[in-house]
């Protein structure tokens, strides 16, 4: 049984503190070389981005763990500049105020060339930063939205930022191809799977997406180890707020995301194996109605 924690407090870092203890904690053990990842694939605000509180809130849980060293890096969207993103979106500062180890950029890191045995949408394999062979843990930090061409981005999702961009350059961009990019999606979780999630639902896009579209404020954080109980719970959200049909008709379990992502076994299999615990979230039995 795996725990998905919700929180939903106007602070917004006691919302993440709390969302993790819901969830179980991080676990990380003393010492280790922790790596945060927030969502900055362009550089706009929340919920195009993380929000800057959430990564605050992140590192300060990291920091209860009396870690190594901490981490935070992300790659954005080609050809952008992810420090510059980072920067414009606050993301950069609010890590050197919290006192973070080291920021990093994907961008131009050495990188090894991967070809899992089960990844078969990506029949030429992938290329990922050699570096993530020194992390001990990972945590993402994706923003619960809907995607024009993926349907939805969130944990699964944000395993892409380690890709390069002829990487990304192979994704099925275009309306219609929501199978092929959701069983592309899940294989990228194959090798380096975070270990923790802590998604950002402060803001939503409920339409479009993921850098534009319809707004909804839910204000809530969602903690979760597992990154299909973490999605799941998160289009179960999007359905309370109204969203494109593609989610609000089907199945969570219906998605290609997420049932490619079940074959794998990248982590549980069916809302038997999900419970949902949560604080000040008055919607919560909705949300958890809709993880059928």
């Amino acid at each position: 049984m795996v725990i998905v924690g919700l929180s939903r407090n106007r602070d917004t870092l006691e919302s993440v503190k709390t969302a993790v203890g819901l969830a179980g904690g991080l676990g990380i053990k003393e010492g280790s070389t922790v790596l945060i990842r927030p969502n900055a694939n362009t550089a706009d605000p929340a919920p195009g981005s993380t929000n800057p509180e959430v990564l605050r809130g992140a590192i300060r849980e990291v920091k209860r763990c009396n870690p190594g060293k901490i981490i935070v890096a992300e790659k954005s969207m080609s050809p952008l500049n992810t420090e510059e993103v980072l920067n414009r979106l606050g993301l950069w500062q609010v890590a050197e105020a919290e006192g973070v180890d080291e920021i990093l950029t994907f961008d131009h890191m050495i990188r090894e060339h991967v070809e899992p045995g089960k990844a078969y949408s990506w029949p030429w394999g992938f290329d990922v930063p050699e570096f993530l062979k020194s992390i001990d843990y990972t945590i993402a930090l994706p923003v619960i939205k809907t995607h024009w061409t993926a349907t939805f981005t969130m944990g699964l999702k944000s395993q892409i930022s380690i890709t390069a961009d002829r990487d990304r350059r192979q994704l099925p961009h275009g309306q219609g191809m929501d199978v092929l990019f959701g069983n592309m999606i899940a294989e990228s979780n194959l090798v380096y799977k975070p270990d923790f999630y802590i998604s950002d639902a402060t803001k939503c896009f409920v339409t479009d997406g993921p850098n534009i579209g319809t707004l909804r404020e839910p204000g809530i954080i969602l903690a979760s180890p597992d990154v299909i109980a973490n999605d799941t719970t998160g289009l179960a959200l999007l359905k309370t707020l109204g969203t494109v049909p593609k989610i609000q008709m089907n199945s969570v379990w219906a998605q290609p995301q997420i049932k490619r992502a079940v074959e794998l076994g990248l982590g549980v299999r069916s809302k038997e194996e999900v419970t949902v615990k949560g604080s000040g979230v008055e919607e919560i039995n909705e949300i958890i109605a809709n993880l059928a």
